[in-house]
């Protein structure tokens, strides 16, 4: 794959050296734009490679940024790297980050009614791949992400036909309360962001790595949760921020 985009990189019209005082630096640079943007690329296709594979295609494409961004400080050492090398070995960067959660897939309630999650066994779930997932306790509404994963089983509490499976992006769900702690609105926002209102999703593991558990018995929070509910009668409309939707992920 890395391949495929290596030869369409090299086939563009951007990479043509500058002929003004630093045009020895842009010549020298330009092998390692065409390995940044076409590491760039490929990660953005990493689904497509099989599970057991894409570990060592993103360590592969670590090396790959690291030595090309190194490369780039050395012909640029002494004098301010153009912006647009900066953005491509950025750009390269940030593709890096989100390889983790290549392949998401989203858990939705599908209702009808609130949806009071049950108690989710984390050590049978094991530490593989990435999860994030709502508190046991916590209500959700139809068509709320209940938890993602990817590169690993979803909790099985989790499956059957009350649940719509689908891909999406990696996204946190901010719970919005009024002074008197009663819920009042569901705010869907990429990772990225940081809105105003109380995170629902705990990060449980990235990449196979344990970052997170959650911090609550069930019976304590789906009672917090069950006060917050109180008078609310019907359920509210769920917002998505831009890129936080199910069709992002695709």
């Amino acid at each position: 794959m890395l391949g495929h985009w290596t030869d369409l990189v090299k086939a563009g019209e951007g990479l043509r050296a500058s002929t003004d005082q630093d045009a020895e630096a842009w010549r020298a640079s330009i092998p390692e734009v065409i390995r940044l943007q076409s590491i760039t690329f490929a990660l953005a296709e990493l689904d497509r490679i099989d599970v057991p594979d894409r570990g060592l295609a993103r360590d592969r494409a670590s090396i790959g940024v690291e030595e090309a961004s190194s490369r780039l400080d050395e012909l640029w050492s002494g004098v301010p790297m153009p912006e647009a090398l900066l953005d491509i070995a950025s750009d390269a960067s940030s593709a890096l980050e989100r390889a983790v959660y290549a392949g998401l897939r989203w858990i939705r309630w599908r209702g009808p009614g609130r949806f009071e999650v049950p108690e989710i066994d984390l050590e049978l779930a094991g530490r593989a791949g990435t999860l994030a997932c709502a508190q046991p306790g916590t209500i959700l509404l139809p068509g709320e992400p209940v938890a993602w994963w990817t590169e690993r089983e979803p909790p099985r509490e989790l499956v059957g036909e009350a649940f719509d499976v689908e891909p999406g992006p990696a996204v946190q769900v901010y719970r919005r309360l009024d002074e008197s702690g009663r819920a009042i609105g569901d705010l869907v926002a990429p990772l990225a962001d940081l809105p105003v209102g109380l995170p629902i999703l705990v990060p449980i593991a990235v990449d196979g790595v344990a970052i997170g558990r959650f911090t609550v018995t069930r019976a304590r929070w789906l009672e917090a949760n069950r006060l917050a509910f109180e008078g609310v009668e019907a359920d509210y409309p769920i917002r998505y921020e831009p890129g936080a939707s199910p069709d992002a992920g695709d």
